[in-house]
């Protein structure tokens, strides 16, 4: 169970341990021996009392117990609390003997559909699915075959969620501008900030497309204009944006893998 997760970048590693197993061997001989003991004693009478408390609910707060340690011990007592109340919620999340989930998707997707499917329908995001993107955080080498158009949708995806008022363009007849990025309180007639263009390709981006880029930010007066590739700029390209200081950027495969990561569950 844990190992299916992890292919499918629905959990951060394949490793089978306990939280409490983890801290166990983290804490138990360094200098936080001691907060870390008390906070056990104080989490096992904090369970037992919650345990025997009848609840509407399923959920048990644990509010009390890290107040307690905060208490006790500060901000060390309390950090160590949280990190016990995430394992717990991790080690639950993964255990195929618990219908405790950390999202509880309500619909199916197809995995062939990241790569064969132009279709940018989903209920958990808005242009891209969020479970394309954990299963690219775990598989990132699998962005070169992602469908064109949900390669499009993905920097959407991104921008939406930085906070940016985006509009990602009809995949065809766009005039080489697939994603245009305007302030969230932008005026509706007032011209973008950014022009994307995304370009999925093994090749270094050439000068050609640089100067294209530069030529759409002109003609709409955008702010700046961004390459978003799997590969990266060549040093021709590189040279000429910055000889002719041309306000076009490029997030290459490396700012991919940090987009991923910050987007993923």
């Amino acid at each position: 169970m844990v190992y299916l997760l992890y292919r499918l970048g629905n959990t951060p590693s394949p490793r089978n341990i306990s939280i409490t197993i983890e801290m166990f061997h983290r804490y138990r001989s360094g200098p936080q021996a001691e907060i870390y003991t008390a906070m056990m004693e104080a989490y096992l009478k904090f369970m037992d009392g919650a345990l025997a408390t009848p609840k509407r609910g399923k959920s048990i707060d644990p509010s009390p117990l890290m107040m307690e340690m905060f208490e006790r011990f500060g901000d060390a007592g309390a950090s160590i609390v949280l990190e016990l109340v995430k394992g717990l919620q991790r080690d639950m999340h993964r255990s195929a003997w618990d219908s405790i989930r950390n999202v509880e998707w309500r619909d199916t997707v197809e995995l062939t559909g990241l790569f064969k499917s132009a279709g940018l329908e989903t209920q958990h995001a808005k242009f891209f699915d969020q479970r394309y993107i954990d299963y690219l955080a775990g598989n990132f080498a699998e962005i070169d075959r992602v469908h064109w158009r949900k390669f499009e949708g993905l920097t959407a995806e991104f921008f939406e969620r930085e906070g940016f008022r985006v509009q990602l363009g009809p995949g065809s007849n766009d005039g080489g501008v697939d994603v245009r990025v305007y302030p969230a309180d932008a005026q509706p007639e007032l011209p973008a900030m950014i022009l994307v263009q995304c370009k999925q390709q093994k090749a270094k981006i050439e000068k050609t497309l640089v100067k294209a880029v530069y030529a759409d930010v002109l003609d709409e007066g955008a702010g700046s204009g961004l390459i978003v590739t799997t590969s990266m700029l060549s040093p021709g390209a590189e040279a000429t944006r910055t000889a002719r200081n041309y306000p076009v950027e490029a997030a290459d495969r490396a700012t991919l893998r940090t987009w991923i990561d910050k987007l993923r569950s």
